[in-house]
């Protein structure tokens, strides 16, 4: 009896017990699954916090902060080293220097005539969208008039805006920020989501920084943001603005460049994310292996079914090795199947997860054949035992089997 025969009797045995075969193969097809989804998201989340960390900022953009914003744990009242008119002027004194703005953060309720949330804010000059690599879907980013007159008008994130206006049109339309109505003159998304709202969530209002600190006096420059001119030095550059701050501010680690602690929480996320995808995807394993030990029940019970069938293939010149490749080649497509099943179904969470949340899920092929290559050495090794069974019956005994 060749290979193909040997799987074509197989599934003919899986045909017989339809019920019985796909329970069995439910429980690998649900490990397999597990560890695929866990797979993609684990990747999707990683590719997320090191898109984040890309799009943090511009390119050829230092961003400047206060110590206190790069320290552990949350700064009291009164403890923040707050950015202001001398450190900007500061930072644009120097030669390299093309721009200098600079950035507000925080949370604030914003409402309009249907409903109110929580939503970051973010404020700052009229290219803020390119700073935050933001892309307009409606209506316009406010502009230099639009600081400089500290003008009452926003840019509502989709997320924020499909939330307070439903499927309305909200462009020409008011929504309130600590009392104030402003008036929003466009929608923005993110073409990829920034480090401030992997923390702080989706929904966002952004705003001229001028109009900000009119609304929100106590809050303080959050960030300072130095364009360097084209073919200038950038990490020299950053340097030495964040030396003259701190000889300015009197105190030596005063201010950071947080492009350097972006890159060192960036890792820490990756990694961490890591430790967990593993961590699960153990937990996903051991599922797998109990579908194997289901497996290697249900294959000894049809050795006990199948005890006659067994002796009369012995007595018509089956071999007992012809016998013992029957049960482990019966075992291994059980289980191949519920793999194949099991990498098309985790493919297609990973895929649902992308399309629902924007987190790049992906499955690396390399992960997917092996999973299903794991499923099929589960169905040999799970199978050995009862197929080893089956071969060393007694014919005699077989056949007198009832």
């Amino acid at each position: 009896m060749n290979a193909w025969e040997m799987v074509s009797m197989a599934l003919i045995s899986l045909r017989t017990n339809k019920l019985r075969s796909f329970l069995t193969m439910l429980g690998i097809l649900i490990g397999v699954a597990s560890i695929i989804a866990i797979v993609a998201i684990g990747n999707g989340g990683k590719a997320a916090v090191l898109g984040a960390i890309a799009s943090g900022s511009a390119e050829n953009t230092i961003q400047i902060v206060p110590r206190e914003l790069v320290a552990p744990g949350l700064p009291q009242p009164g403890q923040v080293l707050a950015i202001d008119e001398s450190d900007l002027a500061i930072a644009a004194s120097f030669s390299g220097v093309q721009q200098v703005n600079y950035t507000l953060y925080g949370t604030a309720v914003v409402g309009s005539s249907n409903r109110s949330d929580n939503a970051s804010i973010e404020a700052g000059p009229a290219n803020l969208n390119e700073l935050t690599r933001l892309r307009i879907t409606r209506g316009h980013m406010f502009n230099q008039a639009d600081v400089i007159g500290h003008r009452d008008v926003a840019v509502l994130s989709q997320s924020l805006a499909n939330k307070l206006f439903g499927s309305g049109n909200p462009i020409g339309g008011l929504v309130t920020v600590s009392g104030v109505p402003l008036q929003v003159i466009g929608v923005a998304v993110s073409q990829e989501a920034s480090l401030f709202s992997l923390f702080m969530g989706s929904d966002a209002l952004y705003m001229p920084a001028t109009t900000c600190q009119d609304l929100f006096p106590n809050w303080s420059i959050s960030e300072m943001d130095v364009q360097a001119a084209p073919g200038t030095n950038v990490q020299n550059l950053a340097q030495r603005i964040v030396t003259a701050l701190n000889i300015h501010a009197g105190d030596a680690t005063a201010f950071a460049d947080s492009s350097g602690l972006a890159s060192s929480v960036g890792a820490l996320l990756s990694k961490v994310t890591t430790i967990l995808t593993l961590v699960i995807g153990a937990i996903a394993g051991i599922a797998l292996l109990v579908g194997g030990v289901g497996v290697m029940n249900i294959m000894l019970v049809s050795v006990t079914e199948r005890t006659q069938e067994i002796g009369i293939r012995i007595s018509l010149g089956a071999t007992r090795t012809a016998i013992l490749f029957q049960f482990l080649v019966e075992s291994a497509t059980i289980t191949a199947i519920g793999g194949l099943a099991g990498v098309v179904i985790g493919s297609l969470i990973g895929l649902g997860i992308r399309m629902a949340t924007g987190i790049p899920a992906s499955v690396p092929w390399p992960v997917a054949v092996l999973s299903f290559l794991f499923s099929a050495v589960i169905g040999v090794v799970c199978g050995l035992y009862p197929a080893n069974k089956a071969a060393r019956l007694n014919p005699i005994e077989a056949l007198r089997y009832e």
